[in-house]
């Protein structure tokens, strides 16, 4: 049973720590660009209306990769690409492809819209290629994240659970200690 218990604790102290790591690179990388974090080339994207449902929600964090070769996207893939309006970001699939090379154009679309986008989106204002990867409501916490009250929090958290496991492991290793001299304090005894 106590090697099962801290085996356990061993365990959940991995994963408490390797929650906090990440928290604190996701938390740093947004303060520090300003945009959207990024780990291991990969960027994670709020998702902010619910044009794409049900592939991904409003709400949602989406992890995309940079896109190096545009010309190599076809019908089907995801993308995000900057508008060239307001150059906001949007998440959309290719729905249909004119042009090839440099010149290749893509028309996309919203999963949840019924028509296509406006415009064309040119080759050279593709900057992402979604992964696959949806954290439902996720996108919320990275907004939270982005106050001042949520960095707090993404940080203090953590390391408040990792010192309430240190103290927990800190006082089983006391017990046990005197539990070990009681009985060899016994054994000097008999």
């Amino acid at each position: 049973m106590k090697k099962w218990m801290k085996m356990t604790g061993s365990i959940l102290y991995g994963i408490v720590f390797t929650m906090m790591i990440a928290c604190i690179i996701v938390v740093l990388s947004s303060r520090t660009t300003g945009g959207d974090p990024q780990i291991f080339g990969y960027q994670f994207k709020q998702v902010l209306s619910g044009s794409m449902e049900p592939e991904f929600s409003a709400g949602s964090l989406i992890v995309v990769k940079h896109v190096t070769s545009p010309e190599t996207l076809k019908k089907g893939d995801i993308i995000t690409f900057q508008t060239n309006q307001d150059q906001s970001f949007v998440t959309h699939r290719i729905v249909g492809e004119k042009g090839n090379g440099t010149n290749k154009a893509f028309e996309t679309k919203g999963d949840h819209n019924m028509y296509q986008d406006g415009t064309l989106v040119k080759a050279n204002q593709v900057v992402a290629q979604y992964t696959g990867v949806n954290i439902p409501y996720a996108g919320k916490l990275l907004s939270y994240a982005g106050t001042s009250a949520g960095t707090a929090l993404l940080l203090i958290i953590p390391g408040i659970m990792l010192l309430v496991y240190s103290a927990l492991h800190f006082v089983g290793a006391a017990k046990h200690r005197k539990h070990a001299a009681e009985l060899h304090m016994s054994e000097e005894q008999a």
